[in-house]
């Protein structure tokens, strides 16, 4: 081939890649700069959402309440972040719908661990069912470790006001008081957790994933997305089950003793999570969170944790399961 073909042929395909990108569809998406965004920075470098026609731009925030507020004002198409009270407040204010599972709190993954203060573990704070009377850090009220410690007390047949709450307003500040001996206990990502077990400061005592398996994130889109744009839902769902169907296969399938062994491709997609989050490949390796293969919304979780908030009056009586879910993009499951 002559040197003037090479270099029409290169510029038809650079042309024609052009062309590509201008027709694909522009997303909009806001994420927490976590771990558990692990599928839609996985279908965005695997191009799961180009051949969907999708063009996504990712919007890191930093708390479920910014991400669902874009959301519910337009800012953003769709939103990826952990359930609250607050996200339930918007959804029963028809502001949002979540339409797909993400991140689970799942028995035998290491997401959540509850610590406690070593002098407290000395003195006998050993399990859940040793909480009632303690003090325990969370981020904030109605964050979803508020709704797992509810649950925990109903669990183990003492009451929820017998434990004392401290909202701390970030996992730094839980991790100060641990260490200084302010509160007794605090859940925290797994990370966290063995950093402080490591550190002589705390003892992990559980694990939320098997004391409370719960789905601890979502994927949501307003309603007015859902109507306008419902054939561009489709593709966006379709591309980020198919990231979650690469990530299950990478990291969720179970070896000889029962726990997750790495999969084919496992060391790319720690390193794609790890470009996007800024977290090591190495703490990644060890906590990854789980997701449905095909990302289910757990009808009855869903329902309890509505339950567990009623009863603390942090979302309103009305709050119903359907007010939060659109069950029409993936399958609805049970727990």
């Amino acid at each position: 081939m002559t040197g003037g073909c090479v270099a029409a042929v290169a510029a038809w395909v650079v042309l024609a890649l052009a062309t590509c990108a201008e027709a694909a569809e522009r997303v909009s998406v806001a994420v927490n700069r976590l771990s558990a965004g692990a599928p839609l920075y996985i279908a965005k470098e695997k191009d799961f959402f180009a051949q969907e026609g999708l063009q996504a731009s990712l919007t890191h925030l930093t708390s479920s309440q910014m991400v669902g507020l874009a959301v519910a004002s337009g800012d953003v198409q769709f939103g990826m972040t952990a359930i609250t009270a607050g996200i339930y407040t918007m959804a029963a204010k028809g502001g949002l719908k979540m339409i797909a599972g993400g991140y689970e709190e799942h028995p035998g993954f290491h997401g959540v661990a509850l610590v406690a203060n070593r002098a407290a573990y000395e003195g006998g704070l050993k399990g859940p069912a040793d909480l009632a009377g303690r003090r325990i850090a969370i981020t904030a009220v109605g964050s979803g470790s508020h709704n797992q410690l509810a649950r925990l007390a109903r669990k183990y047949g003492f009451k929820y006001e017998d434990m004392q709450l401290l909202p701390l307003q970030t996992l730094v500040n839980e991790m100060s008081a641990v260490k200084g001996g302010q509160v007794d206990a605090t859940p925290v990502p797994a990370t966290l957790a063995k950093e402080l077990e490591d550190s002589g400061a705390g003892k992990i005592i559980a694990w939320m994933g098997d004391e409370v398996p719960t789905q601890f994130g979502g994927l949501f889109a307003a309603p007015g997305t859902i109507a306008r744009e419902r054939d561009l839902a489709k593709r966006f769902v379709r591309a980020y089950v198919n990231a979650i169907g690469l990530y299950d296969r990478a990291f969720q399938r179970p070896g000889a003793d029962g726990r997750p062994v790495k999969g084919e491709g496992a060391d790319e997609l720690i390193r794609i999570i790890s470009e996007h989050t800024g977290e090591a490949p190495s703490s990644l390796a060890v906590a990854l969170p789980y997701f449905d293969p095909e990302a289910r919304l757990k009808v009855e979780d869903i329902a309890e944790q509505i339950a567990v908030y009623r009863a603390l009056r942090l979302v309103g009586p009305a709050l119903e399961v359907d007010t939060v879910l659109d069950r029409s993009f993936v399958p609805a499951g049970r727990k």
